[in-house]
């Protein structure tokens, strides 16, 4: 509902240039990641998008985020990346691809379908160094021959940079070890077609290792994927919206939200805005974020409420009821980014936008 005027806006024509951007530094194919909803960007939308634009395989975290997909409509390949019960895995093989994360987990995957085991669509993930998920190094020997025992399908395999984001030696470490691994079991006999490796961060700023294709997720919503360098020609896809719902004076000596953790030192004009935690604001920028108002930047006193947050607006001569928020974006030629707040807020981008829940309605546009 839009009976608060506050909304997300997406950009379609900007998503797709950020795709097409990465395609064009990396010189390879993209599997755009939709994972968290987009990152907060609406996975359901832009799951069509990249369908539209002739994208053969995207992924996601978890099954059920492919599932939603799948049931609007978009029937485009999937990779799942985390871990899924194999009773889940048997309903919904057609348009999957699996992750094989580890030898207990193919050894499960054995004792449940047996020798129909090879009716479904794998990619290996290999643990070169970020030690969360993925096949150890020792068990490669036990993995292999698993492999063709039960001519399992494996599609593809894949790692995960830890560090590319940082720009530091440890992405050659990580891809050498994988490239290594990779060769190791394709000299075995086991075919392995598609192979990848860079998020991001390495389809950016490390071209030479991106393989058969590159898992872009938070660089096709047009934020920063690195602190240290930056992408000048990608274009932020999101903006958050809302209005002015209440104009007034704060009086000198007087509090203001939860906890009186702001005093007015003076008489101050203050405006209340009707988004809080619960839209997924963070309550870490109480007494540290800001908003645009007419272009002008208002800082947030007090707490941040689960349904408002209250700003001063010193700096403006007057504010009127109704009148345009902006939380991420552009007005006036005054920007506030998602690294913005995820500065003030001690987090990162990513979660800046992940954040967003539902209560907030997406409206894209293709606007320029």
């Amino acid at each position: 509902m839009f009976d608060r005027k506050t909304f997300v806006e997406i950009n379609i024509k900007k998503y797709i240039h950020n795709i097409e951007l990465i395609k064009e530094k990396a010189k390879t194919s993209v599997i755009p990641v939709l994972k968290a909803d987009a990152y907060g960007h609406g996975a359901v939308k832009l799951s069509k998008v990249v369908y539209d634009m002739g994208i053969k395989l995207i992924a996601v975290a978890f099954l059920g985020e492919g599932i939603e997909i799948k049931k609007s409509g978009i029937d485009i390949e999937t990779l799942v990346f985390n871990y899924v019960s194999p009773e889940y895995i048997k309903e919904n093989i057609e348009g999957y691809i699996y992750t094989i994360g580890s030898l207990k987990q193919l050894k499960e995957l054995i004792d449940y379908f047996g020798k129909e085991i090879k009716n479904i669509k794998f990619h290996i993930n290999i643990n070169t160094g970020m030690n969360r998920m993925g096949i150890s190094e020792e068990e490669i020997e036990n993995i292999i021959t698993l492999i063709k025992e039960y001519n399992i399908n494996i599609h593809g395999a894949y790692s995960h940079f830890a560090t590319a984001d940082n720009l530091d030696d440890f992405v050659k470490v990580q891809y050498d070890k994988f490239v290594n691994i990779v060769s190791h079991i394709e000299n075995s006999n086991i075919d392995i077609p598609i192979k990848h490796i860079c998020n991001s961060a390495g389809a950016l700023f490390f071209p030479e290792y991106t393989l058969d294709y590159v898992r872009p997720g938070i660089a096709t919503y047009g934020l920063q994927p690195s602190d240290i360098k930056k992408e000048k020609k990608l274009k932020p896809v999101l903006q958050w919206k809302s209005v002015v719902a209440r104009v007034g004076i704060l009086k000198k000596n007087e509090s203001v939200s939860y906890g009186r953790t702001y005093f007015s030192k003076q008489n101050i004009p203050i405006a209340t805005i009707p988004v809080g935690y619960a839209d997924g604001y963070f309550r870490q920028l109480s007494n540290k974020g800001y908003v645009l108002i007419q272009g002008k930047k208002c800082n947030i006193i007090g707490r941040v409420c689960m349904d408002q947050f209250v700003v001063e607006t010193t700096q403006i001569e007057k504010v009127k009821l109704g009148e345009e928020v902006v939380l991420i974006g552009e007005q006036e030629k005054s920007f506030l980014y998602a690294e913005d707040l995820a500065r003030l807020a001690g987090t990162i981008n990513y979660d800046i936008t992940s954040k967003i829940t539902k209560r907030v309605p997406r409206v894209y546009i293709e606007e320029e």
